[in-house]
């Protein structure tokens, strides 16, 4: 007898079913679906055991993807490396070839060698030696052997032979020349040069007298002076050394009022303090020159002060021109004897109309001789440029101007800087340094 409970088994009417009603027909087509309003009595249980098994087969198919990924991955620089390995060891063989070929040359080489030795030592081997009979010589005196030299020694000599000696070692000319080591002056006197002499006259003429095309630019200074520019490589101490006879002859027929012939040269000014008014510009120059070795003036001193200055004084301040800066550096430290006895030397500071204060701001003298008030390059305050500001707290500009400056000049009191080239003082200034270098032309 079955254990299954009634109602329970196959084919038992189920208890949650309605009636059956085999009459039951639908009045209308829409009477077929189901009443969405009307709850149904059986509750529909989602399968949460096949959701999680999808996930965990994603999160499988995703690991075994990324695993894959890097598999591939490692596989590709895998076989990155075995391609550099197989193209190093692909380049080291072909090297290896090269380098066994050419030891294979050579080796054949030394043997083609090796042969040609052992077959000229076989034909010399075969060669007759010829005999002499010769009479004894009379017996002669013993001749001492000569000394032994060694390699060193033979190298010490012709070394010795080679090199020089103090006497002819002359300082060596440089390779490149400067424009200034080619270059010959000729000082005058400002007289006016004929018509008929121009470049190419003076070049010939000079060329034509020392018989050597040596001399290849001529060029006029505005002191009046002229300038022979040698060919490359042709020193002017050297030209001056061999040919200065010529050369002053042919400035004697060619250029008039022609004062001096010398190699060009830096000359740097200084001025001398305290040298008695009485003193003849011949007299400093010869007391300079003589006790003071090193220092040549090539041109004469000059008072630095006019005639009318000096009147009532008994010492006054000279302006030398030293050739060297080696020299007026060393008259600058440590001054020069004159007289019996040392006097103070300072640098000569050259200045014209155009030359601007860097402490006033007005034109016409240097700094370091200035006494007036210092004035701003910017605001025309009484304070330098590096330590302008607006004077406002919140602004940090210092030492330049800003969007609060409110330009001034010191010179013309305009809205610009003291420096502007816009500035009516300064267009003067410079005007009139432009005329004076022309009156000096």
């Amino acid at each position: 007898m079955s254990h299954r409970r009634r109602g329970r088994g196959r084919g038992a009417a189920n208890p949650l079913a309605p009636p059956f009603n085999p009459h039951a027909i639908p009045s209308s087509p829409e009477d077929t679906r189901m009443d969405e309003s009307i709850a149904s009595p059986v509750q529909t249980v989602r399968s949460t055991h096949h959701e999680t098994l999808d996930d965990e087969e994603e999160l499988t198919l995703q690991h075994l993807a990324e695993t894959m990924d890097q598999q591939i991955e490692s596989y590709n620089k895998l076989l990155d490396d075995h391609n550099l390995i197989r193209t190093t060891l692909d380049a080291l063989q072909q090297y290896l070839e090269v380098v066994q070929t050419r030891h294979i040359k050579d080796t054949s080489d030394l043997k083609d060698q090796i042969a040609t030795l052992t077959t000229h030592i076989e034909r010399l081997e075969e060669k007759p030696v010829t005999t002499t009979t010769t009479t004894p010589a009379p017996p002669q005196r013993p001749i001492a052997p000569l000394p032994t030299t060694t390699w060193a020694q033979k190298a010490a000599r012709a070394a010795s032979a080679t090199t020089p000696t103090p006497s002819a070692n002359k300082k060596a000319t440089p390779l490149v020349l400067t424009k200034r080591d080619r270059t010959i002056v000729i000082e005058r006197d400002g007289t006016a040069l004929p018509d008929n002499t121009n470049n190419l006259t003076i070049r010939d003429a000079i060329n034509s007298a020392i018989k050597k095309p040596l001399i290849a630019t001529i060029e006029f200074t505005t002191n009046h002076n002229i300038r022979l520019i040698t060919r490359n490589n042709t020193p002017a101490t050297s030209v001056l050394k061999s040919h200065r006879p010529a050369i002053e002859e042919a400035i004697r027929a060619t250029i008039p009022a022609a004062t001096g012939l010398r190699k060009d040269e830096i000359w740097h000014k200084v001025i001398i303090h305290g040298i008695p008014t009485t003193s003849s510009f011949s007299t400093v120059q010869s007391e300079v020159q003589d006790f003071n070795p090193g220092t040549h003036l090539p041109r004469p001193p000059r008072w630095l002060t006019t005639e009318a200055q000096r009147s009532q004084k008994s010492a006054s301040t000279m302006v030398l021109t030293i050739a060297g800066k080696e020299a007026a550096d060393k008259a600058i430290s440590s001054g020069l004897s004159l007289f019996g006895k040392k006097f103070k030397v300072q640098k000569y500071l050259t200045f014209g109309p155009d030359t601007q204060c860097s402490k006033c701001l007005a034109f016409g003298h240097h700094t370091t001789r200035c006494a007036n008030p210092t004035h701003c390059t910017f605001c025309a305050g009484d304070h330098p440029a590096y330590l302008h500001t607006c004077g406002r707290s919140d602004c940090p500009t210092k030492g330049k101007p800003c969007l609060h400056t409110t330009l001034k000049c010191s010179n013309c009191g305009d809205n610009h800087q003291a420096d502007s080239e816009e500035c009516q003082t300064y267009q003067d200034a410079h005007q009139e340094a432009t005329e004076r270098r022309n009156r000096a032309d």
